[in-house]
């Protein structure tokens, strides 16, 4: 295709949720895209094309109302660019972005359209077989863009450029990106003027609002590192990444969330970077840093346990006033961390958690992983009860999924346990059904549930420990999960326990009449659970 390009419309697609496309409306929880972002920010910096940022979300949201054809309609015709980047991440999506391509063609056949993000580069070949899509870009999307739109604007080969996949004749032509962006580490900030970003975590659940109300923060999200070395084999990193991890430097981290300080008068920075803590000489640079800025902080993906695994870390992250550990413990097995190339032991995960503890009382999550591949039932049972054995104050307990990208996707295709990609893929609270070495998905998915149950709602730590500020740790907990599941019995419950233990007995009573409406409607299997948990109702209220 020879088009030249002068103008580029960004567009960040609006959540399923917006579209009332299957999760509930209100759900989703509207973040700023950092990726397409900094492509954005990549390709203006060029200063020969013009370009233009568009959240969807945003747009549909909070500013006009208006219909997601609307709204493409009048940003097409006002704008009139010679390309729409369209950031595709998650497979949730994949109905929208498609829909997407539909109607931006329908509105302007000629547009270039180009799809970046984990689902064109994890499922490439499903991804055109919509011939609405144009091009791919591979992994991050600044150099491969750039010189896409370089090509283009010379009638250059598209053989030649790194990161992109394009169609010749019939065939799709996959170039595979060999060459990263070293510029990354030299981003001083991103440009949040082109934002509407007074808009940006208004909408939604967010785990920080189990540690404080929503009004009490102010967040913003940026990225200190980019990237993951380890070789994970549940994990899309290492194929998205080819296990690169880059480090912005210090003096641009501090520059960046002074100005989120001063202009939107964030106080906590959400860090969204897949394993924040890498490089240890320099993380320790950067607690020190943060510890200077007055903001809270956290890191949205899981901390790497081991690299945790000393008290001096763990007391300079508290003094950088980290607000939430999550910690990725993965499994309760040493021979299962070893198969799935964790780079971690129970022992550690064990020691993290106590220094923790010893020197703070920040909230600690840990989430877990069961069901893989070669794993049987004592080992399953096993990582539940090691998890039970953890001090934290909540426990994620997920499902193995074959995502498209990691290694253990391959290996489920290969021994035939599943065809291919699944919508719903990133569902993990669900079994995928395949058989398994000695229990069915259907007995994964009950397990793990119950540990969900009987960790965070029976044997909550919060609700156990009894005291004034445990109990209204575990309050916020349990009307966090009533805000996605309003008939939650076992929330009910331990709310109905909470207001038991203050002597609010009409509160408490209300709370149980609740839960016993939702077992008379029968909509879920909550008379299983607690029959199975051996929970009696009854005792809650007298």
């Amino acid at each position: 295709m020879n088009k030249i390009i002068n103008k580029i419309l960004f567009l960040n697609p609006p959540d399923p949720s917006v579209l009332k496309l299957g999760r509930q409306s209100g759900y989703a929880y509207f973040e700023p895209p950092l990726g397409l972002l900094y492509v954005y920010d990549y390709i203006k910096k060029r200063q020969d094309v013009g370009v233009l940022f568009v959240d969807l979300n945003i747009e549909m949201k909070f500013l006009t109302g208006d219909s997601l054809e609307d709204i493409l309609k009048r940003y097409i015709l006002e704008y009139q660019p010679d390309m729409i980047a369209m950031a595709t991440l998650y497979y949730q999506g994949i109905p929208v972005f498609h829909k997407m391509a539909s109607l931006i063609k329908k509105i302007n056949p000629k547009i270039v359209l180009v799809f970046g993000g984990h689902y064109p580069h994890h499922l490439t070949a499903k991804c055109m077989e919509d011939e609405l899509v144009d091009y791919i870009i591979l992994s991050e999307g600044e150099l491969g863009l750039s010189d896409l739109i370089d090509a283009m604007n010379s009638n250059g080969q598209m053989s030649d450029i790194e990161g992109i996949v394009h169609r010749e004749g019939n065939q799709v032509i996959r170039n595979p990106r060999k060459k990263f962006w070293d510029g990354y580490c030299d981003v001083k900030r991103l440009p949040w003027e082109d934002t509407h970003f007074k808009y940006y975590f208004r909408e939604g659940r967010n785990l920080l609002y189990r540690l404080k109300d929503k009004h009490e923060w102010r967040p913003a999200s940026i990225t200190a590192s980019r990237g993951c070395p380890n070789a994970c084999t549940f994990c899309t990193s290492p194929s998205f990444w080819s296990r690169r991890w880059r480090k912005r430097h210090v003096e641009n981290i501090v520059y960046e969330i002074q100005y989120l300080k001063d202009n939107y008068d964030v106080n906590i920075i959400i860090f969204n970077d897949e394993n924040i803590s890498v490089d240890k000489k320099w993380f320790e640079q950067l607690l020190d840093a943060l510890a200077t800025l007055d903001v809270s902080w956290l890191s949205s993906g899981g901390l790497s346990i081991r690299t945790l695994n000393d008290e001096r870390i763990i007391k300079k992250m508290y003094a950088s006033k980290i607000a939430f550990f999550n910690l990725a413990a993965e499994s309760g097995s040493n021979e299962i961390l070893k198969k799935i190339r964790k780079p971690l032991t129970v022992e550690e995960t064990l020691n993290v958690v106590k220094l923790i503890r010893k020197n703070g009382s920040a909230f600690i999550n840990a989430f877990f992983i069961t069901g893989f591949p070669f794993e049987d039932l004592k080992s399953v049972k096993n990582t539940l009860a090691f998890a039970e054995t953890l001090d934290t104050d909540w426990k994620g307990f997920y499902c193995f999924k074959p995502l498209p990208g990691a290694a253990l996707f391959d290996d489920c295709i290969e021994q035939r346990l599943i065809d291919g990609f699944s919508e719903g893929a990133g569902e993990f609270y669900f079994a995928q059904e395949f058989d398994h070495i000695d229990y069915s998905s259907k007995q994964l998915g009950d397990l793990s549930y119950m540990a969900n149950l009987k960790n965070n709602f029976i044997n909550n730590r919060n609700l156990k420990q009894n005291t004034k500020e445990s109990l209204a740790q575990a309050e916020r907990d349990f009307r966090y999960v009533l805000d996605m599941v309003p008939d939650h019995v076992f929330a009910l419950l331990a709310l109905a326990q909470i207001m038991k233990t203050r002597n609010l007995t009409e509160d408490c009573q209300q709370l149980v009449q609740r839960a016993k409406k939702v077992l008379e409607k029968g909509s879920f299997q909550w008379r299983y659970y607690l029959e199975t948990l051996h929970v009696d109702m009854e005792s809650y209220s007298q």
